[in-house]
């Protein structure tokens, strides 16, 4: 068998791994479609494969296909056993999420506020230790449990972790754990050193990432005379560089702390935009590859996708939204002192830990964190027998905060926007107003949709104020007889639409619309209504727009949305049903055990 090292420090090749994994999902019924194969660049592969009928999709990246496919389907892995799909889904039936008696892992248990108090384990009083000395516990905690989907029989479904430092277990609140750590720390490896290692290294690149941002940190550029010591990484660069007028820096990150983090940016000189991709692992030559690969994945080197204008002066009217943007889906702005020439540290050399294998390259990670005295909590769930972890390090791990009371109501907020939403054909006037406040507090980007609140795919089917939030709230201010803000939703909404990309007649008619929701707030009656109008639209654009609007209590066509919201529950609703249900009757069987997780 090939070196560790040939093997990118992989404990198996890549397509034994491919094919381990297409078994177990085959076996389990589920069928997989590999999908967006990008190489537009020599040495960079990407893919992504999604199991089909359904949203549930990762992306993978590599030097090679085989690599890529690796990369996607052991994520696939670490989602499907961490349940990510499945966490906080208000898409999955009552039915499926109590299946079984649990609602996330055989091992969960419900706690009330008080007992999650009383316990005080770990993970908990890490939390509470660190809490502003002014915030209420209680307060915060009854805040919690309001974001939760699922019908739990007390405050919190809780899921055990084990702290490898003192051997303890922590039951933490499955909504605390999706809320505060996303995916962040999430893995899946070929063996669980494999799987750790990768873990952390994500968890350390996501912190170093806030760091610098929210700091404004310059870190100092690798030099590309280090960069050439290994000479694969430097015709990485080189290759994209000869695509077109672009420029690849490498910035090193390690803060000064020794992580081993590290950043490039690619920057397209012809139009003065730019893409910069974290990445980490402890070997530096596997930290650098994965991050140019990270930088191409599911992108035409040629059609980049995301990048931002380069402005010195960018003052972002949002920094903490920026910030996740770039957490979560990997794009955003960075502050002008990111670029500068002038570092806040010395570069130094990367340790060489080319010739350990993956357990003593995971001790070398686990020590660095110890030393700054973290602990680190992980969770098996490799269920399905592909090692798969969820490792948190509170005070490196966090994307949101546990005492953020605004993210919270803002949170709850959106459960209660998407519960009204999905029972609008039952919703009183009273409903109604709470339902357009509730929008209005939670301050959505004008150009989001319906269906991207309510996680359902776009249909030509769908009811048309379905597809634009303002379109929506023109029409709930409709509905309400509220004429001047239901033509102030729909005018926004006009105005946004750029000429260039819509049918002549589709602009036309909506002018019509907006127009005569004007006139309604002028109390003008059909009969003016419709002579005015005809001076300026033709006949039938004006008695399709009368006939629609003349009641304003059936603007909003409740069959049409249940017909759709049926349609769309009996296909992508029940196969996410079907899948998770038989997920759970593996899950039952496994034996896994937290106590026994450990480093020996």
């Amino acid at each position: 068998m090939s070196s560790l090292k040939d093997r990118k420090y992989k404990d198996e090749l890549p397509l034994n791994t491919v094919n381990k994994i297409r078994k177990i999902l085959s076996d389990l019924g589920i069928v997989t479609i590999e999908t967006d194969w990008k190489n537009s660049a020599k040495g960079f592969c990407s893919v992504r494969v999604e199991i089909a009928n359904t949203s549930i999709a990762t992306n993978g990246k590599g030097t090679s296909h085989e690599y890529a496919l690796a990369s996607a389907y052991a994520e696939l892995m670490e989602r499907i056993q961490n349940q990510t799909f499945f966490r906080l889904n208000d898409t999955l039936t009552e039915n499926a999420m109590s299946y079984k008696d649990f609602y996330y892992a055989p091992d969960e248990e419900y706690l009330s506020v008080d007992d999650l108090i009383k316990r005080n384990d770990d993970w908990f009083s890490y939390q509470i230790n660190n809490l502003n000395s002014k915030t209420d516990t209680y307060d915060l905690l009854n805040k919690w449990s309001k974001t939760s989907y699922e019908h739990t029989p007390l405050d919190f479904v809780s899921i055990p972790y084990k702290n490898l430092n003192t051997n303890k277990l922590s039951y933490i609140p499955v909504n605390m754990v999706s809320k505060i750590y996303m995916s962040n720390g999430m893995c899946a490896g070929n063996t669980f050193e494999e799987a750790l290692i990768q873990g952390i290294s994500e968890i350390l690149e996501r912190h170093v990432n806030q760091v610098i941002i929210n700091e404004k940190i310059t870190p100092p550029d690798i030099p590309r005379t280090y960069i050439q010591n290994f000479p694969r990484l430097d015709s990485m660069i080189n290759q994209i560089e000869s695509k077109g007028n672009y420029k690849v820096i490498v910035k090193d990150c390690s803060l000064n702390e020794n992580y081993p983090v590290v950043a490039v940016i690619f920057i397209n000189k012809d139009n003065q935009n730019y893409f910069i991709k974290f990445g980490s692992h402890p070997v530096f030559e596997i930290s650098l590859e994965r991050t140019l690969t990270e930088l191409l994945q599911g992108q035409d080197i040629n059609n980049m996708m995301g990048l931002k204008d380069y402005s010195y002066k960018n003052n972002l009217s949002d920094e903490h939204q920026n910030l996740l943007g770039i957490l979560i889906n990997g794009s955003g702005y960075y502050p002008r002192e990111f670029f500068g020439s002038k570092s806040d540290y010395d570069f130094n050399e990367f340790e060489d830990t080319s010739t350990l294998d993956n357990k003593e390259i995971l001790n070398h990670i686990v020590k660095l964190l110890n030393d700054k005295n973290f602990n680190i909590f992980v969770r098996d769930c490799s269920f399905l027998d592909f090692p798969s972890y969820h490792v948190i390090v509170p005070g490196l791990s966090e994307v949101d905060k546990f005492d953020d009371l605004d993210s919270l109501d803002n949170h709850i907020n959106y459960i209660q926007i998407k519960k009204l939403i999905n029972n609008l054909n039952n919703l009183s006037n009273e409903d109604i107003s709470n339902l357009i406040d509730l929008i209005n507090e939670a301050g959505y980007n004008p150009n989001m949709s319906v269906t991207q609140i309510l996680n359902l795919d776009n249909d030509h089917n769908t009811p048309w104020y379905y597809s634009n939030i303002e379109l929506f709230l023109s029409a709930l201010n409709y509905n309400h007889k509220n004429f001047g803000k239901s033509y102030n939703h729909f005018n926004k909404y006009l105005k946004s639409l750029n000429p260039k990309y819509y049918n002549k007649n589709i602009i036309n008619h909506y002018k019509c619309v907006r127009d005569y929701i004007s006139m309604r707030d002028d109390n003008m009656d059909d009969e003016n209504i419709e002579k005015n109008l005809n001076l300026f639209y033709n006949t039938n654009s004006v008695n399709s727009v009368m006939s629609e609007f003349k009641h304003p209590e059936n603007i909003l066509n409740v069959e049409y949305i249940d017909e759709y919201k049926h349609r769309y529950k009996k296909t992508y609703t029940n196969t996410n049903d079907i899948i998770y249900k038989s997920l759970k009757d593996k899950y039952i069987l496994s034996n896994i055990n937290q106590k026994s997780l450990s480093l020996d």
